[in-house]
């Protein structure tokens, strides 16, 4: 599988190319991005020829499919021209920055007959997998409610994130757009439902001029809520997770990523057996391009991640007048 990448502005790029490089079935074939310089440099250090034209890249019959990297605000016009070049997809979340953007993307890999496979990594680690089996099995009883966070100190530089991803321009927004897309689609896998109306509020702690502290409520069908929870300006990396059912609750973090249920009428907490890690999310792209079953359902809850994500931002907006 021979895959061009296309952009190397996020902060994953590195290990999308390291995921491919430790495939047994996958090899990255050139590197391309808007910003030649960058491009180049990064191509350089891995050992990658550069292509400077996209539509040269996309047109090469050596390439099966791309892995695209690019600046978030550009994925319509990247991921909508690699679509047309007949291209199967690989990109790093969010779909689309506008919610109509991605599902005009969905459309079109739909239509093509391509699959377009959105990262949304967390999914697939042990303790969502094993709060989804646990869920799934009723054990909980009716889920009512879940809190989920996910933090870090990006903003103050620890993480190091990119710079790009603190100018609206590129990203499209702050933690919101990037941290912010984590909670929606775990909460619409525990729940398993979209949410009806999203509310948020989100403000700038370190200032550099994009939300770097914000919140935003979930309402689903059923009347369950979610609470997300996301922060560049945490003093490390810290993730959380609380699902409340009508006779049980699962915890998760943030001392240890051990899942633990109480049902209701018991005091302990028990820790739950770890359902096992899923493959990284490029293995199982490459898996689903071998053997189609999952690609339509992840496209679908990948748009839906968009759709949530702007309607926080239109909340927040609301809110501030």
């Amino acid at each position: 599988m021979r895959f061009a990448l296309l952009g190397t502005w996020h902060v994953h790029a590195l290990d999308h190319l390291n995921w491919a490089l430790r495939h047994e079935q996958a090899e990255v074939a050139v590197v391309w991005d808007g910003d030649e310089t960058r491009g180049r440099a990064f191509a350089a250090a891995h050992g990658l020829p550069f292509e400077k034209s996209l539509a040269v890249a996309l047109a090469s019959d050596a390439i099966d499919a791309v892995i695209v990297d690019c600046e978030t605000t550009d994925h319509p016009q990247v991921i909508g021209a690699a679509l047309a070049a007949g291209k199967h997809v690989f990109t790093e979340k969010v779909l689309a920055v506008d919610p109509d953007d991605a599902a005009a993307l969905a459309r079109q890999a739909r239509d093509a007959g391509l699959v377009l496979w959105v990262s949304l990594q967390r999914m697939g680690e042990a303790p969502h997998r094993t709060i989804r089996q646990i869920v799934a099995e009723g054990s909980i009883g009716r889920v009512v409610s879940s809190r989920i966070r996910y933090a870090h100190g990006g903003a103050f530089g620890t993480p190091p994130i990119p710079k790009g991803f603190f100018e609206f321009s590129a990203a499209g927004g702050g933690v919101m757009i990037d941290l912010g897309a984590h909670p929606a689609y775990l909460a619409m896998m525990i729940h398993g439902e979209v949410p009806v109306s999203v509310s948020a509020e989100m403000s700038s702690i370190a200032g550099l001029g994009v939300e770097d502290n914000a919140a935003y409520i979930m309402r689903f069908p059923s009347g369950a809520i979610s609470v997300a929870e996301v922060s560049f300006v945490n003093d490390r990396f810290s993730f959380s997770i609380e699902v409340t059912g009508t006779s049980g609750m699962l915890t998760c973090g943030p001392v240890d990523t051990v899942v633990r249920l109480r049902r209701a009428g018991d005091d302990a907490w028990v820790a739950q057996p770890p359902v096992l890690a899923s493959d990284d999310m490029l293995s199982q792209f490459i898996n689903e391009l071998r053997s189609p079953g999952r690609g339509d359902a992840l496209l679908t809850l990948a748009a839906e991640v968009s759709s949530v994500i702007g309607s926080a931002y239109r909340s927040a907006e609301d809110a501030r007048g």
